[in-house]
């Protein structure tokens, strides 16, 4: 080390071990000018020794970790209010005793889920408690649908969030869509940057919500009490859509009404899944949490169903405004309450779409640990945040964003199954898991997520039947060729793991033969360059397979001119720089078919052993990036010819110039 150049960032710790802190400099103003860009949007670099998550008591952690259930009140009770209109207004009195079961189910599940927290203390979500009770298929299954379940999560989220502001802006209703991408653009560059804002903050606009929300309906049932409910106006198109409501009260329409508020159960597994991100006793507060946020939100749903009914509030059918702002209207007037109460709900709903962009990509992870995905969906960035994750399950948002025009109701059939599926693979391995380890109560334990998974199973298939003609169907489609990719993709990860692994060093001690071709068009002093690299490789590195003998090198001329190839040839015995010059004729001036032709040709010389075909692009770096393009053109197919070709390798000589 003696004499060396130290460089900034790079610090020796002990020997043969650096620890590098910094980037090589930027070459150009174009790379200096995408460094001040991203240092801009994304921020700069967090070390891994940062990673901290805040520990949240049961206050914030119902906030973040209750967002995603909570907010569903806002567009649970309007699904189910819209089948039932179907009939008119006079099938809306089924929002109450429908209401009631949906809480109801709700229970069920907190208890349920209350249990997997006991077993997993350390949190556990669907995939997990599948794969580790039911086998690695039915964990594939559970990844599927919780990949569906996060996508159309962020997309309902935002749809929903943005009929919020439309509720009080309606003349913002034409942009729905550019609005839904435009957040959708912001949280992706939020979640990029890694942002961990104080739960404190988190908290403030959902429990604005929550009290705005409670205060409205507190207003609505004293007016109901005292007989003294003012009159309802419905949103004009709802108005047009009643009288023309031709749909009887039938068994199915109950179903379907049910299976478009049992929506709304989406994101109660969140809190088992989060357990760690507690303050100690971590699992004590995550089941305190799990019973408050799932008696809010019963108030919530319970709340926003009966005053609908007893209101005979419709869902308006062009969703601009939303049933809680057309409760807000009728019962508050529009007024400074009614501003906060639909600010609150869209930050609310914000927030709700940010579990999806920070639980997608944690289940890509999961899945990339297990072989069953890429190993980069595993690797997180420069900002502690999985990346390739967040930018995939944006892409999947807009997709289905556009595809539906950011409208709920449109959403929210595709939503429910994948939800309801996770709910039952996690109860049933729940279930399973009491019968395999029978801990002290363990047959009442059973028993509860025994049940657990039973209900769910009967609302999936209510879910599949109500909501089959609405795009029920489109996930029943998707989420079978998803786990068939799923197991094929984690099929080859890992059989292609165990035929490059090795137990001793005597694997990698292969008998191969070497060529070396060194592509050229004129002898000059890139090409040099490259001649002389050849020649130093062994000496600055003179191992075992070095002194075995050199490789053979060969520099190779493409032409179908054989006065050029003369000209060539003497030039280049001459100069003598050491190798041989190779004429390869082509009459058809083909030069990247005729160099693989010729590779093939060597590999074919010695078909006893494995025969390397390094291949030396010697380039020419020009000084300004833009200059790029006037060069380098021949390496460059070179280089997309034999990428990934069996035998052959490829190395880039740079040569760097002034002009």
């Amino acid at each position: 080390m003696a004499g060396r150049r130290k460089l900034s960032g790079v610090r020796e710790v002990r020997p043969d071990e650096y620890v590098i802190t910094s980037e090589p400099r930027p070459k150009g103003r174009a790379e200096r000018f995408w460094r001040s860009l991203r240092a801009v949007a994304l921020g700069p670099a967090i070390p891994s020794s940062a990673e901290k998550h805040e520990r949240l008591n049961t206050a914030t952690g119902l906030a973040i970790l209750g967002a995603d259930n909570i907010a569903s009140s806002v567009y649970g009770p309007e699904e189910m209010m819209r089948a039932l209109a179907m009939a008119g207004t006079g099938a809306l009195f089924l929002a109450t005793p429908l209401g009631a079961a949906i809480v109801g189910m709700l229970v069920i599940l907190a208890i349920s889920y209350q249990q997997t927290i006991r077993a997993y203390p350390s949190g556990a979500g669907g995939y997990i408690v599948a794969t580790a009770n039911l086998g690695a298929l039915v964990g594939l299954v559970c990844a599927a649908a919780l990949m569906i379940d996060y996508s159309l999560d962020v997309a309902v989220s935002i749809a929903s969030g943005i009929q919020s502001v439309t509720s009080a802006v309606a003349g913002l209703a034409g942009g729905r869509l550019p609005l839904a991408f435009g957040v959708l653009a912001l949280l992706t560059l939020a979640n990029l940057r890694g942002i961990r804002t104080s739960g404190f903050v988190f908290a403030v606009p959902i429990y604005v919500y929550i009290l705005a929300a409670l205060g409205v309906l507190a207003l609505g049932f004293a007016h109901w009490a005292m007989g003294s409910l003012p009159p309802y106006e419905p949103p004009p198109a709802a108005a047009q859509e009643l009288s023309s409501a031709s749909a009887g009260i039938g068994l199915f329409l109950v179903l379907r009404a049910f299976a478009s508020g049992a929506v709304a159960l989406t994101g109660v597994e969140a809190v088992s899944n989060g357990v760690p991100y507690f303050k100690p006793p971590e699992a004590d507060r995550a089941r305190r949490t799990l019973i408050l946020m799932a008696i809010v939100f019963s108030m919530l749903f319970l709340g926003i169903s009966i005053l609908g009914a007893q209101l005979k509030v419709v869902a308006d059918p062009t969703e601009v405004e939303t049933v809680i702002s057309q409760l807000a209207r009728t019962l508050m007037g529009v007024g400074p309450y009614y501003y906060v109460l639909q600010g609150a709900t869209f930050l609310l709903l914000v927030l709700a779409a940010d579990t999806g962009f920070a639980d997608f990509p944690r289940l890509l992870s999961l899945l990339a640990q297990d072989n069953v995905l890429p190993e980069q969906f595993a690797f997180r960035g420069r900002r502690l945040a999985f990346g390739n994750g967040i930018v995939l399950v944006a892409i999947l948002a807009a997709m289905v964003m556009f595809i539906f025009h950011a409208s709920v109701s449109g959403l929210v059939p595709l939503f429910a199954i994948g939800a309801f599926t996770t709910f039952t693979l996690s109860q049933a391995g729940m279930a399973l898991h009491w019968w395999r380890h029978q801990e002290p109560r363990w047959q009442l334990r059973l028993a509860i997520n025994a049940f657990g998974a039973l209900v769910t199973a009967a609302t999936l298939l209510v879910e599949v039947v109500g909501k089959f003609t609405e795009g029920a169907w489109l996930v029943l489609v998707i989420m079978p060729l998803l786990v068939l990719a799923l197991k094929a993709t984690g099929g080859h990860i890992k059989r292609t793991r165990r035929a490059v692994a090795v137990r001793s060093a005597t694997h990698v001690d292969g008998q191969f033969h070497h060529h070396v071709l060194i592509p050229v068009s004129e002898l000059n002093k890139a090409v040099l360059h490259a001649i002389a690299y050849t020649s130093s490789l062994c000496n600055t590195h003179p191992s075992r397979h070095c002194r075995r003998g050199v490789p053979d090198v060969q520099a190779v001329y493409v032409t179908d001119q054989e006065k050029q190839a003369e000209e060539l040839r003497d030039k280049w015995d001459k100069l003598d720089p050491g190798v041989p010059l190779l004429i390869l004729e082509s009459p058809y001036r083909a030069l990247v078919p005729t160099v693989l032709r010729y590779i093939d040709e060597l590999q074919a010389e010695h078909e006893d052993q494995e025969t390397i075909v390094t291949v030396l692009l010697p380039e020419t770096v020009p000084r300004h990036w833009w200059q790029q393009f006037l060069h380098n053109t021949i390496p460059l197919q070179l280089k997309g010819a034999l990428l990934f070709r069996k035998g052959t390798a490829v190395t880039s000589v740079p040569y760097q110039v002034s002009g």
